[in-house]
């Protein structure tokens, strides 16, 4: 087992160090964001990124510096000497590194890799002393090379948490082989992952960067244990203000367990937050008005339910469907404490908006039979919508993450259509770089950014705010309509636009649509 994920070797790792430090010693730290830009050229330079030569475009590719780095040519020969397998946990434990040196966490780090990762493989005092000693050194290796590139140049940050353990597995395969306390003990220790990219290129010439931070949790445990989730979003926030961030966006269910960002915003009063809900609402909304006009539905003569309307996305969703003039309104809440508060609450908000509107409390899914359109945003880490409540023709909206409709239901039921609730266009001029590969969701596929020019609505957010140059909080706690309404207004200058249809990562077919279409023309008369 421990071939699997054994460290490097102490002078193979300071050799591959001090050689990329000597060939970028004359090179123009300003020209990198963050020492998370400089891994990839180090990872090139080590001869890991085939072709070596890469595009000059992008800002982690050593072509653009390499005309720098030719006097240097005979360091690369020092290079070779290294072998293959000892590259790349070299690039590994760097990776790994960053955060820990950027916090300042160096110690507690080295313990928790005895206690944790390497526990089976340290045999005896005598081994994990010099596991201990070997690891300082690297970090004091590492420390004044790394710490050179901090430029704090910075435009966002954007927090996310995994959604399933399956999620973290394939990022961390070694978690599979540690026992289960083990492995669980690494999870409410580690560290999180960080991608940095930049976005070029926008309306206007803009560009961006920014930070992708990743909590290396999943939702069910961080869900369950307060303390825990406090002390890793903490964690990650406080590593994106270090990298430079301005504005801080939340992605998953982040919002949700920061009580909104407030507890954020006052441990971090120098830093803007926002939870990404007002984007999120907007195009939610903007799906509705489309699959209906696809389907032929009419909104005004319609019953519309909401799942999870106790919540920010479900309630700014309730107030925007009913300033559409819609008929019928469920509104369903299923985890709350004060369910029926909120509820009450929302309701009076509601009938403010819209007097003529019909409005239904619910606590039970069950009531969601006769809506002809479902919006799904709750924070369940497993699907709650089954087949059998659905009625022909419903269109469902799924802004769950974990999602909460399952492909079984879409595969049972030919004659209604579900979608992605948030998905949304970027603009098509962009060109989008990362600094590594972007770890593998199965319901946050942020890796579209990159392939479609497409993204949650809450990644979306940030990227608007950070490209208008906002500073301070934005949108905080409950979601407000008027926000809804000013995000997309700044969106549309930037050319966002809406995606289209789609389910687990598909295009609706036609056929799908042309059969719900029929159904509901059928029913209307």
């Amino acid at each position: 087992m421990g071939k699997l994920y054994s460290f490097s070797d102490i002078n193979n790792f300071k050799r591959a160090v001090n050689i990329s430090a000597a060939l970028l010693d004359e090179v123009n730290p300003k020209i990198f964001f963050s020492p998370y830009s400089v891994i990839p050229v180090i990872s090139q330079i080590l001869g890991l990124n085939i072709p070596l030569m890469g595009t000059g475009d992008s800002p982690y590719s050593v072509t653009s510096i390499i005309f720098q780095l030719k006097e240097k040519g005979r360091l690369f020969k020092e290079i070779f000497k290294i072998p293959l397998a000892e590259k790349r946990k070299i690039l590994d434990e760097l990776y790994e590194m960053l955060a820990p040196l950027l916090l300042e966490d160096e110690d507690f780090y080295i313990g928790f890799l005895v206690k944790t990762k390497y526990k089976k493989e340290l045999k005896g005092n005598v081994e994990i002393k010099r596991f201990k000693k070997e690891l300082k050194d690297k970090f004091n290796t590492i420390r004044p090379f790394m710490k050179k590139f901090l430029n704090l140049k910075g435009d966002f940050g954007y927090i996310v948490h995994y959604g399933y353990p399956e999620d973290l597995n394939r990022e961390y395969g070694f978690l599979r082989e540690l026992p289960y306390n083990t492995a669980q003990e690494w999870r409410n220790y580690s560290y999180p992952i960080v991608n940095e990219i930049l976005v070029k290129n926008f309306p206007g010439h803009k560009n961006i960067n920014g930070w992708v931070i990743f909590v290396t949790n999943y939702t069910k445990e961080l869900l369950e244990d307060s303390k825990l989730r406090k002390r890793k979003i903490s964690q990650a926030a406080i590593l994106a203000e270090k990298l430079g961030a301005r504005i801080i966006g939340m992605g998953g269910l982040i919002a949700s367990f920061a009580q909104g960002g407030y507890w954020l915003s006052k441990q971090m009063p120098k830093v803007g937050f926002t939870t990404g809900h007002a984007f999120t609402i907007g195009n939610i909304i903007n799906i509705m008005k489309e699959s209906a006009k696809r389907t032929g539905l009419n909104i005004r003569k319609s019953t519309i339910a909401i799942i999870g309307a106790g919540g920010s996305i479900g309630s700014g969703c309730a107030r925007l469907v009913a300033e559409k003039g819609v008929k019928r309104i469920i509104l369903i809440e299923l985890s709350s404490f004060d369910t029926f508060q909120k509820l009450k609450e929302l309701k009076e908000a509601i009938q403010k908006i819209n007097p003529r509107v019909e409005l239904i409390s619910s606590v039970s899914i069950s009531d969601i039979k006769e809506a002809d359109l479902v919006i799904m945003a709750t924070n369940s880490p497993t699907s709650i919508l089954k087949s059998g409540h659905l009625k022909p023709g419903a269109i469902i909206i799924d802004d769950s993450f974990p999602k909460n409709v399952s492909r079984e239901v879409l595969k049972k039921r030919k004659d209604i259509i579900i979608l992605e609730g948030g998905i949304m266009q970027l603009p098509y001029s962009i060109d989008v770089y990362a600094a590594r590969n972007m770890p593998d969701l199965m319901d946050l596929p942020l890796t579209r950014a990159i392939s479609c020019k497409e993204t949650y609505g809450c990644f979306a957010e940030i990227l608007v705010l950070a490209l208008d140059k906002y500073k301070g909080n934005y949108g905080l706690g409950y979601s407000d309509p008027k926000l809804t309404k000013d995000i997309l207004r700044r969106a549309k200058r930037f050319n966002f636009g809406l995606a289209p249809l789609q389910c687990f990562d598909e295009a609706v077919e036609e056929k799908r649509i042309n059969r719900v279409s029929r159904i509901i023309s059928f029913r209307e008369g």
